[in-house]
Formats: structure tokens, sequence, C-alpha cells
């Protein structure tokens, strides 16, 4: 759901909703990932191994570190300028801003694709019935 609001809105058309959109994304997204660490931690010998609990816990504190000077470069440039035009060139602060946030997202990705090994040992079963009420 945050991620769709942050998807929405353009971030040129309503800067606030879009900031504010991407600061829930992106806390709530790190949190989530840092308590699934925690979690994958606590059930290391039942579903799952070591180093897999290795990699999720460095993606999660990469993504702590890196969503820290992401606020605080956002909020110290004011995100004036939001698009590339040519000729200007961006301030530091919101070059800083954006490759934080790309590390995030990216840890994000990376993080979930940790989970591939575990989901290849689930299996489903589906079984349907049709009913004559219809």
């Amino acid at each position: 759901m945050l991620y769709n609001m942050y998807n929405l809105l353009q971030e040129t058309s309503v800067t606030t909703v879009h900031d504010v959109g991407a600061l829930l994304t992106f806390i709530c997204g790190v949190a989530y990932i840092f308590l699934q660490s925690i979690i994958t931690i606590k059930a290391c010998p039942q579903w799952s191994n070591k180093e897999t609990c290795y990699v999720r816990m460095t993606i999660s504190v990469i993504s702590i570190i890196a969503i820290f000077p992401m606020i605080i470069c956002a909020s110290y440039d004011g995100m004036k300028l939001y698009h590339c035009e040519i000729g200007v060139e961006p301030s530091p602060y919101h070059q800083a801003s954006a490759v934080c946030e790309w590390i995030v997202a990216f840890g994000f990705v990376t993080f979930f694709l940790t989970y591939i090994k575990e989901f290849q040992a689930v299996t489903l079963k589906i079984s349907t019935e049709i009913h004559d009420d219809f």
C-alpha cells in the first residue's frame, strides 16, 4: 500500500505527499526487513541456514545505515531539484540522498531474493469442488 502511494504520485506534482509516501515506504520497509532478519536468526536451525541469516542481517544493517544519510541529506537539501536540467548541477546533498535511496531499494530487492531457496521447498496442493448451487 505504501509503495503504491509512493509510485502513483509523481515527485513534481504533489511533493509533500510524495515525500511522506517515500519516507513511510523506506522506514517501514527497513523496519520490516530488520524484524524479518531477527525472525530468521531465531528460526535458524529449523528453517534456514546460518549463511542465509548472515546475508539477511547484513542487508538489513546496510539498509539501516543508508536510510539515515538519505533522510538527513534530503531534509538538508530541501529537495529543491527534482529533475535534472541540462547545464544545472544537482546539489551534493541531493546526489547523496539519491545514492542512499538506491542502496535501500536494492537492499529490499536483494533481501527478498534470499527467500527463493526457502520457497523452493514449499509445495501447495489445491483441490477444487464444483457445487451445483449456482
